[in-house]
């Protein structure tokens, strides 16, 4: 029987990468007798049995301060099964020291992960495996985690196309956006959620003490596209049908053009394992109540590394940094990459808030990349820019 033993990490990765790729019989966690809450390994079970069934699952606390202990642990484990890997990838430094220790005196298979070039070698640099690929629900399991939703529907792919063309001319013209979404929110504001028809006044409405009147030839684009259809203006009024409830999604909420823009860009680029738009997160699976965390905008896989992605159809602010920072660090930990995507000229002005994101190792794409043409293969070199090796030794302030 083949016998992984694994010192637990706070970083997810570290702790599902080798048991996914090897598919070991055993595994086994040896972890910080501090860790009070059992659900993290119920969360790990969660995660390895939607890749395979035919496992026993073990752990055993230690002292991580006793390094006598952390040893005695590791040789009795090793002495009651056969054919036992010790994995050096996550778990304390005292763990490793006397964890390679007892594996180095009972002949034990010493191996590690190197998760950056996704290869699995023992201690004398031999190839074990190549990482099998990590998905973003194997994440959210291992992390005890679940998605709940997503905040916009997915748009189609043969609707792709009208997105985007719809997407540029919203970009080129944002003030009669503004306007017109405006506009539409206030006459839809007081009809059925599932009511796909407007009827409103084509005189100026007030919305929060603001006059707001919608842009005609935004509404032409819209029915050009496939949002809307049966467009009237009358002299005292305009109507038009939704096209679908999700195309009233659209035209009521301002900011999903961007998302949309960043979600199909990134699903065009085939590059990507995941990429969900909208993702709403439960961080606690356990606690019996649905609580949403974090809502990410665009959310993707690049070579098992969640990426996570906030787009702002404006200037990029401090909040919307620290926000993209927390549902990174809590879901994805050390082995993740931010990007943010903002309508303003921050990489080109060189504002604080630029210079704050590369502090936190955050990626930005501005309106210039946005308007560029090949934003697709801007969203790639950013991603692939992130380096998390060099970002290990910035000074993050």
């Amino acid at each position: 029987m083949c016998t992984l033993i694994k010192f637990y990490d706070k970083d997810v990765l570290k702790n599902i990468a080798s048991v996914i790729t090897l598919k070991p019989e055993k595994i086994i966690f040896i972890y910080d007798n501090q860790i009070k809450d059992y659900n993290r390994f119920v969360s790990l079970k969660k995660c390895f049995s939607k890749h395979y069934t035919d496992y026993s699952f073990e752990r055993y606390p230690i002292n991580i301060n006793d390094l006598q202990e952390i040893y005695e642990t590791v040789k009795s484990i090793l002495l009651c099964n056969e054919e036992c890997y010790i994995e050096f990838t996550g778990g304390s430094e005292l763990m490793l020291m006397a964890g390679f220790k007892a594996g180095y005196d009972l002949n034990a298979r010493l191996i590690y992960t190197d998760l950056i070039e996704r290869l699995i070698k023992d201690t004398e640099n031999n190839l074990i495996a190549k990482m099998a690929k990590i998905c973003i629900n194997d994440f959210v399991d291992a992390m005890g985690a679940k998605i709940i939703g997503n905040s916009k529907h997915e748009p189609k792919e043969e609707d792709y196309d009208n997105i985007l063309n719809m997407a540029d001319y919203i970009f080129h013209n944002l003030y009669d956006w503004k306007k017109t979404c405006s506009f539409i929110q206030t006459a839809m504001s007081q009809t059925a959620p599932s009511d796909l028809f407007l009827e409103a006044r084509a005189l100026p409405v007030k919305k929060y003490s603001r006059t707001s009147l919608c842009d005609k030839n935004m509404l032409f684009k819209f029915q050009k596209y496939g949002f809307i259809k049966e467009l009237v203006f009358s002299k005292n009024k305009i109507s038009f049908t939704f096209t679908s409830e999700t195309s009233k999604q659209y035209l009521i909420n301002y900011g999903v053009w961007l998302e949309l823009f960043v979600f199909i860009s990134a699903k065009r680029c085939g590059k990507f394992d995941d990429v969900f738009l909208g993702t709403m997160l439960d961080f606690n699976a356990y606690d019996g109540q649905i609580i949403q965390g974090n809502e990410i905008d665009v959310l993707l896989c690049d070579n098992s590394l969640p990426v996570f992605i906030s787009c702002k159809l404006r200037n990029a602010d401090t909040p919307a940094l620290n926000e993209l920072i927390v549902a990174k660090k809590r879901l994805g930990g050390w082995f993740s990459k931010a990007i943010i995507v903002a309508f303003g000229n921050e990489k080109k002005e060189k504002t604080g808030t630029y210079k704050r994101a590369k502090e936190l190792g955050i990626s930005m794409l501005d309106k210039s990349d946005i308007l560029s043409g090949d934003f697709g293969e801007k969203l790639i070199k950013a991603i692939d820019e992130n380096d998390l090796v060099k970002l290990k030794w910035n000074s993050v302030q």
